[in-house]
């Protein structure tokens, strides 16, 4: 992994790590009359990422985990007693639960390594973690069920899933003793509940010589923290609050509430509040400070922190429609979320008024005179009263809903059984309707639960448009 460097020096640091995986898969499947279905997995899975002492089976010196899965399938549909349901064409209900592993944690958390440090004109080894040889995989049991229905001379078909899938002996860190020399651990001590429901419905809303087909989706998850080696925790994250907690979803925005700005200094004077500062003394707040939402003991401080945004939206699907006549298809993709909110760094530095870089014109509308009424506080170098701290300012709604993909296709008719040609016309990311004021609300700065919804700036996707032409042989 290449590091960052001293450009001057022409110098530049990295690191080498090496890990080892060996899995051994066994798969079956069976069917009766072909209505009843069943298949029955397992895989042995061994890493180098985990302790001697891990649970599983003992195999070459090493440790293995294993993980089944077993699946039921039942066609309805061919069944004597559906003989007279005329209306439906297919029908099939099915279910699975399978247990898999997750070892993404690096290389060597469950191994004693040393590490270089300087001290002085002397460079030496010290101990680099505290190692634990139990560390293993994380679990997730994964118990879905769905049905399948194709209706009408399968003009309509429909798919219902529900999931539960709990993550047990999660991968987390476990704090320790500012004496110790460590701030954390690696272990086993969390566990987690996602549980969601996704339908998708398709149908042809016209047959023959135009054809039209119409496929919509829609999912919805919610997740909880059942437990972690702590009731809490609170980590940063590109200056977010990000709130872990037992009995709440992962990943949350924790900040301070905002009710406004003070909109004179006798209104400041007369709300009362102060702000504590780190060497313990008390700030007052003036006309163009931020109002924080206070507990009810006039000192604005951590304990004023509240849940202010929640990164997991409340539902996401597609939309696909596709169009047909001759030889001409048009398809058109498009894709939406709603209900998720987003942290939005970039207005953060760009808004906050506190040193000598360029901002944004919005802070032309901000504070400047006793009596102005305005949602802009003033500009204070350095910001020591905090009027930029994370907050709700910075949290936007992240609802979005994009054309994502349009194709016009035209298929050249050949007199060839052999060769195929195709015209097609492409557009990618076209339009995108959103309330959100930053680049891109479709992004994703991380697949870490802890970095979901935090906008840090990346390149939106682009629109683009395409042409082409397909030659089969």
């Amino acid at each position: 992994t290449i590091g960052d460097g001293d450009a001057t020096l022409a110098e530049i640091s990295g690191s080498i790590g090496r890990w080892n995986e060996m899995t051994y898969y066994m798969a079956n499947t069976y069917s009766f009359k072909n209505k009843y279905l069943a298949s029955f997995d397992i895989a042995l899975s061994g890493s180098s990422r985990f302790g001697d002492e891990a649970e599983g089976v003992r195999m070459y010196g090493n440790q293995f985990g294993v993980f089944p899965s077993i699946g039921l399938g039942w066609i309805l549909s061919s069944e004597d007693f559906m003989a007279g349901a005329d209306v439906i064409d297919f029908l099939k209900l099915r279910a699975k639960y399978s247990i898999v592993g997750n070892d993404d944690i690096g290389n060597y958390a469950s191994s004693l390594y040393y590490t270089t440090n300087s001290y002085f004109y002397w460079t030496g080894l010290v101990r680099g973690n505290i190692n634990n040889p139990t560390l293993q995989w994380e679990n997730v049991a994964k118990a879905n069920a769905g049905v399948d229905v194709a209706a009408f001379n399968e003009r309509v078909s429909v798919s219902l899933d529900v999931f539960n899938h709990r993550t047990y002996k999660m991968l987390t860190r476990i704090p320790l003793e500012q004496a110790v020399g460590f701030d954390y651990y690696w272990g086993n001590e969390g566990e987690m509940t996602n549980t969601g429901v996704e339908l998708a419905v398709r149908g042809r809303i016209l047959t023959g010589e135009f054809n039209w087909d119409l496929t919509v989706s829609a999912s919805h998850y919610k997740n909880t923290l059942q437990k972690l080696p702590v009731d809490r925790y609170v980590t940063t994250v590109a200056g977010a609050n990000i709130l872990s907690e037992v009995g709440k979803p992962a990943g949350l925005f924790y900040g301070f509430k905002t009710e406004g700005v003070f909109a004179s200094d006798a209104d400041a004077e007369a709300s009362g509040l102060r702000k504590l500062n780190e060497n313990t003394s008390l700030s007052p707040y003036q006309g163009g400070d931020v109002i924080i939402a206070d507990n009810g003991d006039k000192i604005i401080d951590e304990n004023d922190m509240q849940v202010i945004g929640d990164p997991n939206p409340d539902f996401t699907g597609f939309i696909t429609n596709t169009f047909s006549y001759k030889g001409f298809k048009l398809n058109v993709l498009m894709n939406y979320s709603v209900g998720g909110d987003v942290y939005n760094f970039q207005r953060a530095q760009l808004e906050s008024m506190s040193g000598y870089e360029n901002q944004t014109a919005a802070v032309l509308n901000r504070w400047t005179y006793n009596g102005q009424v305005t949602d802009v506080p003033r500009a204070s170098f350095g910001d020591p009263i905090g009027n930029s701290a994370f907050s709700d300012r910075w949290i936007e709604d992240g609802s979005f809903i994009r054309l994502k993909d349009v194709t016009l296709a035209y298929s050249v008719p050949l007199k060839s059984e052999i060769v195929t040609l195709e015209l097609f016309a492409k557009g990618m990311n076209l339009v995108t309707l959103s309330n959100y004021l930053g680049r891109d609300p479709d992004f994703s700065f991380s697949s870490n639960t802890l970095n979901q919804g935090i906008d840090l700036g990346l390149t939106p996707q682009f629109k683009s448009i395409s042409f082409g032409v397909k030659v089969g042989l």
